[in-house]
């Protein structure tokens, strides 16, 4: 006889964090699928080393509750002012590990690793079985709308022109400060003469360290390394603290729901009355080139997902959370970033609970 979980989540990045946990501390039966060999995703994983979308302009958290919760846990000091955006340092290693501390707290979850989703079975238009268990709902957190992808519904989707994948990775002995424009003109220059994409530098809290964002493919990174230990001072001795360096994607495919959140809806701040999470982050877009385009909300704003965008349109029982929700490519790149998958993740597990009664 096949085991039985009320709620199936999927993947185990941000959103699905805060969904397995969520569901499992409302005494529901989770199961937690993913085909990583442990818990992270893009927050533990990637490189990245700053968590984003957790605060409005004045510094409060826009999302109280598990997103709250979950970036006290990780949270060594205060957030980081940068202009009007606030972002809170973290280390990989510790997202991780508190991550895992909330599983372990879990009776009522169950988490397989190295599992890829597979072998759903559907009837009346429902999810019943998936990877030989079976479910009563579904929660997608995978970032590319598996479900949708295996079950053949429906997606939107982003591309290299507005959410280009990027190669993040944390470079050591670094003695140079970069804290202006200028700073970093001088190390992007010899890069940019190389034919190099430019990079993006963002805060890390080990000593004498740097993270930064390359929109290039990841085999050029030694070569762009090797360019910055000979033409850029301070650099001369650092190295790169991965071994290998893969693709992260900002952005994938995002699972149609009852309602399309719409880049109007983000810049506009619009507010729903079945509103279950909110976020202020600009809309960042990435081109395959390295160049960015950011539009901001109105000062002091912020918007509201609905319900309905982490519903399924065509699947009764599949609910979505993090980078699937139902959002256009211009929504999307604001709602993608961690602060906003936390809030998503802990408003799907409610609404899944919901629908067991």
């Amino acid at each position: 006889m096949k085991e039985r979980f009320d709620i199936a989540v999927i993947g185990s990045g941000a959103a699905g964090i805060a969904a397995a946990v969520c569901a499992a501390r409302a005494e529901a039966k989770v199961l937690l699928l993913d085909k990583n060999s442990g818990a992270g995703g893009t927050g533990g994983f990637s490189g990245l080393t700053t968590l984003c979308g957790l605060y409005d302009e004045a510094g409060e958290f826009l999302n109280t509750g598990f997103p709250k919760e979950f970036a006290e846990a990780v949270s060594e000091g205060s957030p980081i002012k940068n202009g009007r955006l606030r972002v809170l340092p973290y280390r990989p290693e510790k997202f991780r590990a508190i991550s895992e501390k909330f599983f372990a707290d879990c009776q009522s979850l169950t988490t397989v690793w190295s599992s890829p989703l597979e072998n759903i079975v559907m009837e009346n238009g429902k999810i019943i079985s998936l990877n030989g268990f079976d479910v009563s709902a579904v929660i997608d957190c995978s970032g590319t709308s598996d479900v949708a992808q295996k079950t053949g519904i429906v997606t939107l989707e982003t591309d290299e022109a507005t959410q280009a994948s990027a190669v993040v990775f944390q470079l050591s002995n670094v003695k140079k400060e970069i804290r202006s424009t200028a700073d970093a003109a001088q190390v992007l220059l010899p890069l940019a003469r190389a034919g190099f994409p430019p990079l993006h530098f963002h805060i890390n809290l080990e000593p004498d360290s740097i993270t930064a964002k390359f929109s290039g493919p990841p085999e050029t990174v030694p070569k762009l390394i090797e360019i910055l230990r000979t033409k850029v001072r301070g650099f001369e001795n650092c190295s790169a603290v991965q071994k290998e360096f893969s693709v992260s994607r900002r952005a994938g495919k995002m699972t149609v729901g009852e309602y399309v959140l719409t880049g109007p809806d983000v810049l506009g701040a619009k507010k729903f009355p079945d509103a279950v999470a909110r976020c202020a982050w600009p809309m960042e877009q990435w081109s395959a080139d390295g160049k960015t385009k950011v539009r901001f909300l109105p000062p002091g704003e912020f918007y509201e997902i609905p319900a309905s965008s982490l519903r399924a349109a065509e699947i009764k029982n599949l609910f979505m959370a993090g980078k699937t929700i139902s959002a256009d490519a211009d929504a999307i790149a604001s709602a993608r970033v961690m602060g906003c998958c936390l809030a998503t993740g802990e408003a799907t597990a409610k609404l899944a609970v919901q629908s067991l009664k």
